[in-house]
């Protein structure tokens, strides 16, 4: 389905100078992050939590659909393109970035997408967004979050980051293929793509607006309805800045922050963790093609 036209509106760090030298603040929050990526493992613990935080997010009686996989691995990108193609609204729960909820969608029986991500790749995003995430942290958490879906792998349809962010169409034919729907296949044209960036980035300002963007993602109204609702709000004025590290798009700003990180995901003391991020990535039928080691071929067996 094609969209209408426009949119509204170095050398190495430890993990213990990353989360230490910001003071109090920043160790909290590294904490909190590590805390919350295991309690999300846990339907019964994380989910009641999540839906007195998330509400209309959350999996429940009358979704349709689920979205959702490990951070900065296409979530977002995949729940905007697909309410934008959609004739109707349909709902949809999404972007809770926790394994109890895909858990809980394929319980239900509920039709689920899961993104996924070269392991390495969304972990270098994810502490350059989240800057008080080590890598070590990081990679734990996508081990952590990818094994304890595996068991469900059977009732969910897995969306590689590619695919998700260049063949859409394609995904969502996977998924109407696997679970007999009939939902709007998303054509990855540019106007399209740049209208779902668009929505995006209006979703990285935090606008007055959030309510309606919060339903459109959800299913709650339309793209027409989420427009009509941006233009309530009257001329933008000057948009706010999105922080560098929050670009949802290509940068070539944030390519030379990920530069000054690599080292903290491609260093030694994470070789055993890259590894198990692999060998798991392989077995969804992954792969990575940058060597283990920088400057060196990926080992046998890799």
């Amino acid at each position: 389905m094609r969209l209408p036209n426009g949119t509204a509106g170095v050398g190495q760090r430890t993990g213990k100078q990353r989360s230490g030298t910001g003071g109090p603040g920043v160790r909290g929050r590294h904490l909190r992050w590590g805390l919350r990526s295991r309690i999300a493992e846990h339907p019964a613990l994380y989910l009641p939590v999540a839906r007195l935080k998330y509400g209309q997010a959350v999996v429940s009686g009358d979704a349709k659909l689920v979205i959702d996989g490990f951070t900065r691995s296409g979530v977002t990108f995949a729940v905007i393109a697909f309410q934008a193609c959609q004739r109707e609204p349909v709902r949809v729960a999404h972007t809770l970035h926790a394994p109890a909820h895909v858990a809980a969608a394929v319980r239900r029986g509920i039709p689920t997408l899961v993104t996924i991500r070269d392991p390495e790749a969304a972990v270098l995003s994810a502490i350059i967004r989240e800057p008080y995430v080590t890598a070590e942290q990081g990679l734990r958490a996508w081990i952590r979050f990818y094994s304890k879906i595996l068991p469900y792998r059977h009732g969910f349809v897995l969306g590689f980051f590619d695919d998700v962010v260049g063949n859409y169409g394609g995904v969502i034919r996977a998924i109407n293929d696997r679970f007999g729907t009939s939902f709007e296949e998303f054509e990855h044209t540019p106007e399209n793509v740049e209208t779902c960036f668009s929505i995006i980035e209006d979703r990285a300002r935090r606008p007055p607006w959030s309510e309606a963007l919060g339903q459109f993602e959800s299913g709650l109204i339309g793209l027409s309805e989420y427009r009509a609702a941006v233009a309530r709000f009257g001329p933008a004025g000057p948009l706010t800045p999105i922080p560098e590290s929050r670009v949802p798009r290509p940068s070539s700003e944030r390519e030379v922050i990920k530069e000054a990180l690599v080292s903290q995901i491609w260093g030694p003391a994470l070789r055993e963790l890259r590894l198990d991020a692999r060998r798991l990535f392989a077995q969804y039928g992954g792969q990575v093609t940058t060597p283990i080691e920088p400057g060196r071929g990926a080992d046998a067996g890799d």
